[in-house]
């Protein structure tokens, strides 16, 4: 489960107009409040696929989360990530500190391919929307801005013990090995193309089951040296694309160091659920959509870099299309 936070997007986020921004915020929000609402509280959108189907362990007294079955090798993974921004930002650098306040939705879609030891990355859409003015004329609604350019994909190779990207790919390859080797194991798991290490016991879960996550187990929820407590509470079963899975609600607070992602971004973040939902799979310990609303506080750079902090809330959605191939 990831609340991340990238900051050169949202320092750009500042500069833009709401002249321009509009358009897409209706396009946008209606577009995920659609998907959201297909594929989140109306199970019948969305019936399991039969052969996964097959895979799950239920009975009428609960169904078992499975961690027992071998780990698929080749895997691909579409996500869809669309976070509710309301964050005051304060980049700090030698010369001065700059203040800014984001305001908006940004999404972002990625698509990750696994086969053993390779996985191709590919930044498919990157955009952000202003919020909707309210009874604002058809002409200022606002439009689509890009925060970044889809990617050719980067290849990343396990040797030994350690994944590198693909030399092919110059200095940002380096750039990325240096900032990713260390914590690109968290990086799989975080993205559904790995295990997470601890997951459920042997019990079976019915409706209204509650589970306490403390800090030693936080690792079934979040990649990572994360420290904190959550609570999930079974509240029903339902599939993502067609994958089985159970539906709880979360709640909770814990912070965590140097959380990755496949852009080289590393960020410190404390995060509070003020509510949430995730849909955990009944085959392999996954985490296949989250829908969660929260405090946030990040901080990105340092260490003679530019420095850059983040604190509001975020509302974040994600589902992830998870396939072996």
């Amino acid at each position: 489960m990831k609340l991340h936070y990238i900051p050169i997007p949202l320092l750009c986020l500042a500069a833009l107009s709401c002249e321009k921004a509009k358009n897409l915020a209706n396009q946008a929000r209606s577009t995920v409040e659609g998907e959201l609402a297909k594929h989140a509280g109306q199970a019948a959108d969305s019936k399991p696929d039969p052969e996964l189907q097959k895979l799950v362990d239920q009975s009428p007294e609960g169904a078992v989360f499975r961690k027992d079955l071998p780990f698929p090798g080749k895997l691909e993974v579409k996500t869809t990530r669309v976070q509710e921004l309301s964050l005051r930002t304060v980049q700090s650098s030698a010369i001065e500190n700059q203040v800014s306040t984001t305001k908006g939705t940004r999404t972002t879609v990625t698509r990750l391919e696994r086969d053993g030891d390779q996985v191709r990355y590919t930044l498919v859409e990157s955009t952000f929307a202003e919020p909707v003015i309210e009874n604002a004329d058809d002409s200022k609604k606002p439009v689509v801005t890009q925060l970044a350019p889809a990617s050719k994909p980067v290849v990343f190779h396990k040797t030994g013990s350690l994944w590198k990207a693909d030399n092919s790919e110059g200095f940002r390859a380096v750039s990325l090995s240096k900032s990713l080797a260390p914590v690109f194991e968290e990086l799989l798991v975080e993205n559904a193309l790995a295990p997470h290490s601890l997951w459920f016991g042997k019990k079976r879960y019915k409706i209204g089951d509650q589970l306490p996550v403390p800090d030693k187990s936080l690792a079934m929820l979040v990649a990572g040296n994360a420290k904190g407590t959550l609570t999930l509470t079974l509240k029903s079963f339902e599939s993502v694309k067609g994958h089985p899975c159970g539906v709880f609600e979360v709640s909770g607070n814990y912070d965590r160091k140097q959380a990755p992602d496949f852009e080289g971004v590393l960020t410190d973040e404390d995060i509070t659920i003020r509510s949430g939902k995730l849909w955990l799979s009944l085959i392999y310990p996954l985490i296949l959509k989250e829908e969660l609303d929260t405090i946030q506080s990040t901080r990105t750079g340092g260490q003679g870099n530019a420095a850059t902090r983040g604190q509001g809330s975020s509302k974040l959605s994600v589902i992830r299309e998870w396939k072996q191939i």
